[in-house]
C-alpha cells in the first residue's frame, strides 16, 4: 500500500461518522418535495430507558446520548479477530479467534449526536462511512454493511461460528475488536421482534445521521420488502405507522446485501478530520514528533484496521495508549474514534 493511501486509511479510520446537516423549515423536503418534521415521530418513539432524547424546535434537531449498550442484551460470547486486517474472516480456524465473554469484555461507549429533525432529500447520494451512520431505539449504533474501508468485506456475509460462539450475534450486532462501540450490521432482530405487529409495517426502528428514519424490512401489509424494491440507498417513499401520510425512509433487508444503508440520500455533513484549516489528513509527522518516534513507525503501528488498535499501536511503539491517543488529531465531533 502506498503512504498516500495509507494515510487516506489511518486518517478515515478515525473519523465519526457523518455529522449532522441542520436545515431550515423551508428548504426541508423528502423526495416528493413535502416538508417532513420527525420530531414527533422521535418525541413518542419507545426509546430504551439508557437513552436520553431531547428535541430542540428552536434548532429543528435531536439530541441523542446513550451509554452505547443495547437494551436487549447480547451473546454470553463472541469470536474477536487477532487481526482485524486479515480479512475476511469466515474462512478463518478457530485458532484465528480470541473467544471473549461479553460480560467482562464490553465496555460502555458514550454517545452524543445531534440530527435534524427536518431531514432533506438529496438528488445525489452520499457513501455511508465505516463507523456510526445512525442510532436505535435500543441505545445502540447503526453501522452501514462493511468491515473495510474497501467496502469489499460485508460483515454479515462474513459470519462465521466456531463452537457454537459467533462473530455477529443473534441481534446482528456486535462489539469493535476492544469491546467498545456495540453496532448492528443487518435487522436487529432483538429489538424488531418487540416493535413490529404481524401484518404491519414495520415501526421505526431508529433514525440515521441525515434525520430520515430507518425500518425493518416489512413493507405496507407487513410485505417482506427486499432490495429490488428499493432504491440505491435502501430507500422509498411510503407510509408508515409513524408517518401515515408517508414519507422517505429506509429499510434494512435480509434477502442480500445490502443489508444495511450503504448512501445516505439525505442532506449529510461529512465530519472531518480536524488536522488543520479546513479539515483533511492529520499531520503524522506531527504527531510522531510529539510522540518521539518516526512517522513511518507511527503509521506501521496504526495499521488499516478500522478503527485502529490503540492499545497494540502504543505497545508496538513504546509509549502509553493515553499518549498515543492524546496525541492524534481529535475527530471533527469531539467524539472517541
Amino acid at each position: 500500500m502506498s503512504r498516500n493511501a495509507l494515510r487516506s486509511t489511518v486518517a478515515a479510520s478515525v473519523l465519526t461518522a457523518a455529522a449532522a446537516l441542520q436545515v431550515s423549515p423551508s428548504t426541508a423536503q423528502d423526495a416528493t418535495g413535502n416538508v417532513v418534521d420527525t420530531s414527533d415521530a422521535v418525541a413518542s418513539a419507545d426509546w430504551a430507558d439508557n437513552v436520553t432524547i431531547t428535541v430542540d424546535e428552536a434548532t429543528n434537531t435531536f439530541t441523542f446520548q446513550s451509554n452505547g449498550i443495547p437494551d436487549h442484551g447480547f451473546a454470553d460470547q463472541y469470536l474477536i479477530p487477532t487481526d482485524p486486517t486479515d480479512q475476511p474472516f469466515s474462512d478463518k480456524p478457530a485458532e484465528f479467534f480470541d473467544v471473549v465473554s461479553s460480560a467482562d469484555y464490553f465496555t460502555e461507549s458514550p454517545i452524543d449526536t445531534t440530527i435534524t429533525t427536518l431531514p432533506t432529500y438529496a438528488d445525489e447520494p452520499t457513501d455511508t462511512s465505516l463507523g456510526r451512520i445512525g442510532v436505535a431505539l435500543s441505545g445502540a449504533q447503526i453501522f452501514n454493511d462493511y468491515e473495510n474501508m474497501e467496502r469489499t468485506v460485508v460483515a454479515q456475509d462474513d459470519q462465521v461460528i466456531h463452537d457454537h460462539v459467533a462473530f455477529l450475534d443473534e441481534c446482528n450486532g456486535h462489539t469493535l475488536v476492544d469491546g467498545s462501540d456495540y453496532h448492528y450490521h443487518g435487522i436487529p432482530v432483538c429489538l424488531t421482534e418487540r416493535l413490529d405487529v404481524e401484518g404491519e409495517h414495520s415501526h421505526m426502528l431508529g433514525v440515521l445521521e441525515d434525520g430520515f428514519p430507518v425500518y425493518a424490512n416489512r413493507d405496507a401489509n407487513g410485505e417482506v420488502i427486499g432490495n429490488e424494491g428499493l432504491d440505491e440507498c435502501s430507500g422509498h417513499v411510503g407510509p408508515t405507522p409513524e408517518f401515515a401520510d408517508g414519507t422517505y425512509h429506509y429499510h434494512l433487508t435480509a434477502d442480500e446485501a445490502p443489508y444495511m444503508i450503504d448512501c445516505y440520500h439525505g442532506e449529510i455533513e461529512q465530519a472531518s478530520f480536524d488536522g488543520g484549516p479546513g479539515g483533511g489528513a492529520p499531520d503524522f509527522a506531527n504527531v510522531a514528533e510529539q510522540l518521539g518516534v518516526s512517522e513511518q513507525m507511527l503509521m506501521d503501528a496504526l495499521g488499516t484496521s478500522v478503527p485502529p488498535d490503540f492499545a497494540a499501536a502504543a505497545e508496538e511503539l513504546g509509549i502509553s495508549e493515553d499518549d498515543l491517543r492524546a496525541a492524534m488529531p481529535a475527530p471533527g465531533q469531539g467524539e472517541r474514534p
